[in-house]
């Protein structure tokens, strides 16, 4: 039972064997502790030397002894080990739920209701798209934000700074930025599919490919 418990604290069933023989016969050489403990010769330096590394042992002598700390000096290094790691635990587990990534898909006019919803309510709207159809014109021009608007066809959204393409496009795929929070990505042939993320990664990410195609333009 003892063995256990003292596993659960991050302990091999050696280490917590060789542990409780110390405990309970006082100071002993490796020779000693392999034999009263069962351990492998082969093996219990190794086990020695990470007890030692765990602060829960000590060393002296030649031949080299073994001597572990008393059973309440173990009792309050384990109790700090677990106070840290649950301190540890309080800081960094909110931290991975506030990272977990939120995609929401939305099809065909859902991504139409959406879009206009995005539009209206930004104040800045980066799109970068191969072809701007004549639907998502209208909803690029009903707002009066600032936009920058790099196409095919730039000049179907009034009002932006407009950068063409080197070519035309007949596929009408591509994404757009809104307040730099939030991208949505576009994809548009048989079907119209919209995925949106607020997540940081992708944002920045979405930014840099703006820039890069840009960088091609200039």
């Amino acid at each position: 039972m003892v063995v256990e418990i003292l596993k659960s604290f991050g302990l091999s069933e050696y280490e917590a064997k060789a542990l409780l023989a110390l405990l309970s016969r006082g100071v002993l050489t490796a020779k000693e502790i392999s034999e009263i403990a069962r351990i492998p010769r082969t093996s219990v330096y190794d086990v020695m030397n990470s007890l030692v590394s765990k602060g829960l042992v000590e060393v002296f002598g030649k031949p080299l002894k073994f001597k572990a700390l008393s059973s309440d000096e173990i009792i309050d290094l384990l109790s700090k080990k677990v106070k840290k790691n649950l301190e540890i635990l309080r800081r960094e587990l909110p931290k991975i739920g506030e990272e977990i990534e939120e995609v929401k898909v939305y099809r065909n006019e859902v991504v139409v209701e959406k879009l206009k919803d995005l539009v209206v309510r930004s104040e800045s709207i980066v799109a970068l798209i191969t072809f701007i159809p004549r639907w998502l014109a209208e909803i690029l021009n009903m707002s009066n934000a600032r936009k920058v608007v790099i196409s095919s066809n730039p000049d179907v959204v009034k009002a932006s700074m407009r950068y063409r393409l080197w070519k035309n496009f007949n596929i009408s795929h591509g994404l757009i930025i809104f307040d730099n929070e939030r991208v949505i990505f576009i994809f548009m042939n048989d079907e119209k599919i919209g995925i949106l993320s607020e997540s940081f990664g992708a944002v920045q990410f979405s930014k840099m490919l703006v820039d890069s195609v840009l960088e091609v333009i200039d």
